[in-house]
């Protein structure tokens, strides 16, 4: 996760929507995520969660990281968009899976990779992972283009 990492040179991406609660800028109780191109098909961004953000004491509520991976698979999903064709997308079924517990006050990486698209539907994966690279939570989600 460090500067000097392949990730740290792709290209910003940048959300429409800047009171969105999770990468909205202007949203001054928002996440403010930001994420990286790193591949056509694949995104990551970091986090680091506030306490008050836990559910368990040092655990990320389940709520939390839920909306953590739902921010970067869209962000995935929106990656293989044609340049400047605004395509509005929503998640229409998202699989979540805790393996770790995903700790408060430690910097995490997302990661959100395209899978396929079939029509208006688009497939994407991802995963919340620690610094050393571990697993802590997966989803998986199918996105739908509605513009």
């Amino acid at each position: 996760m460090g500067a000097d990492s392949d990730e740290a040179a792709g290209e910003w991406l940048t959300g429409e929507a800047s009171r969105c609660f999770g990468c909205g800028q202007d949203n001054p109780h928002g996440l403010r995520l930001r994420f990286r191109r790193i591949a056509p098909d694949e995104v990551v961004g970091e986090y680091t969660a506030p306490e008050h953000q836990a559910g368990a004491p040092g655990v990320i509520h389940g709520g939390v990281q839920a909306t953590l991976l739902d921010e970067v698979l869209g962000y995935a999903a929106h990656a293989v968009r044609e340049p400047g064709v605004a395509v509005d997308i929503v998640t229409v079924e998202f699989s979540l899976r805790y393996r770790r517990p995903a700790p408060t006050g430690e910097p995490l990486r997302l990661r959100g990779r395209f899978l396929r698209s079939e029509g208006r539907d688009v497939w994407v994966a991802g995963a919340i992972e620690d610094a050393q690279g571990r697993v802590l939570t997966e989803a998986e989600a199918r996105w739908r283009r509605v513009g």
